[in-house]
């Protein structure tokens, strides 16, 4: 069985997840842990500098594969169900890929920025054990995490203003290609899948991420969920139409 490396809190590996399943390919879940697993992740994807990061997967025959695309695209080679990446729509479903990401960089940048105002999301940083041994030094430690996390991808306040306009131009965008709802396509693809993550930075889906009270908090965007609840209700119709329950763990 296959294994999938990743953040149960995290949409870039609920876009690997939820490739899986839609393909119907079994895979263990394995809880990443950053810093302590990063020496490892870069052996294995033979990164020795630069940002690494999960989702990761570890395939049934060894090989380890980053990025929820490329996990995507193995998983639409294999198992049954929906063909995530029709040839037809193989260029407009690579822009909305890049898209996605652009927007859930932004739409991260903002999030982190929230959670540094909010002790209670700080401590949920932390594991529970740990959190629990620490007592109020948690909220230094997630503080220290969540910094670390800011100075690895960007995204500092001096940068909010413009990572607010590139999330709302990319849900723009998004609206756009909606015009024939309730798929971006005539079929269900992986270009629905990217793009529903993009959402999780303006309020976060019921399922598919596990997070606390006040990181959800942290990851919603109040002016945003007003602005565009047009697109949080075709993505939550979404996820009730093509994700069903999604176990965190196999």
């Amino acid at each position: 069985m296959v294994e999938l490396l990743g953040l149960a809190y995290s949409p870039w590996t609920e876009k690997a997840r939820w490739a899986l399943d839609a393909r119907s390919i079994p895979f263990r879940f394995r809880h990443y842990q950053p810093l302590v697993g990063e020496p490892e992740l870069r052996w294995r994807l033979r990164r020795l500098t630069g940002p690494v990061s999960v989702p990761v997967l570890v395939t049934d025959d060894g090989r380890w594969l980053g990025d929820s695309a490329v996990i995507a695209r193995w998983a639409d080679e294999r198992g049954e169900g929906p063909r995530l990446f029709p040839a037809e729509h193989a260029a407009a479903i690579a822009h909305l890929i890049e898209l996605s990401e652009r927007a859930m960089s932004a739409g991260r940048a903002l999030s982190l920025a929230r959670v540094l105002e909010d002790d209670e999301a700080l401590a949920e940083m932390v594991s529970r054990k740990l959190r629990r041994a620490l007592g109020p030094a948690a909220v230094r430690v997630g503080s220290a995490g969540v910094k670390r996390t800011v100075r690895k991808y960007g995204g500092g306040r001096k940068n909010l203003d413009q990572h607010r306009a590139d999330l709302g131009a990319a849900l723009d965008e998004l609206r756009s290609a909606l015009a024939k709802a309730p798929t971006i396509f005539d079929d269900f693809s992986f270009a629905d899948i990217a793009m529903a993550q993009a959402l999780a930075f303006v309020r976060p889906p019921s399922t598919g991420l596990k997070l606390g009270e006040a990181s959800r908090r942290s990851f919603s965007d109040p002016p945003f969920s007003e602005r565009y609840a047009d697109l949080l209700a075709w993505r939550d119709e979404l996820y009730r139409a093509h994700r069903g329950p999604a176990p965190l763990r196999r």
